[in-house]
């Protein structure tokens, strides 16, 4: 009796030991980013729009990229929206997790001198998250090309401090952009 009882704790114990906790999170989590839209609005009044589209997921077909375009010596007000490769909005799941997500922001080309580009949002401990930000160019003479790289890391929850990038990648994706005067 004494051995059988021993059994079925060991047993018991062991299941429960292999049960992983469950998290209270959206199916979106497990979902891939399969779009990128971009708006910018300027102080001139004007708006732009680019997307970076990747329909199938990574490992498929290139993705669609517009390239985007910006005039000299302006300052836009650019908000970013994130949908799924099955076109379910991924935005909201991001900001209401912004605690454990971050965005990077870097540019290259000639455009790296030209362009600044500032995180105007926070998440609930008020990190930077980088839905929201602004993008402030500087005066051009001529049409300067560039790219934006945009990277979306994923944090564990209370490790994120702002500046530093985890090694944890959720989204990478590249636009050209074009400054003109």
């Amino acid at each position: 009796m004494k051995r059988t009882l021993s059994v079925a704790l060991l047993a018991t114990l062991l299941v429960l030991s292999g049960c992983e906790k469950s998290h209270d999170h959206s199916d979106d989590e497990h979902k891939v980013p399969g779009t990128f839209i971009l708006r910018l609005v300027g102080s001139r009044g004007d708006t732009v729009t680019a997307r970076w589209r990747d329909a199938d997921g990574p490992g498929g077909s290139p993705p669609t990229v517009d390239t985007l375009g910006l005039r000299s010596n302006s300052t836009y007000s650019c908000s970013l929206e994130i949908l799924a490769t099955d076109g379910d909005s991924l935005t909201n799941t991001i900001r209401s997790q912004g605690t454990e997500h971050q965005f990077f922001y870097s540019l290259d080309g000639s455009a790296a001198n030209t362009v600044s580009i500032a995180i105007t949002d926070r998440d609930s401990r008020g990190m930077p998250l980088g839905l929201q930000t602004q993008w402030s160019i500087a005066p051009v003479q001529a049409p300067t090309p560039g790219h934006v790289r945009i990277q979306l890391y994923h944090y564990e929850p209370n490790t994120k401090d702002g500046q530093t990038r985890s090694p944890e990648t959720d989204a990478d994706i590249s636009l050209p952009l074009v400054i003109e005067p």
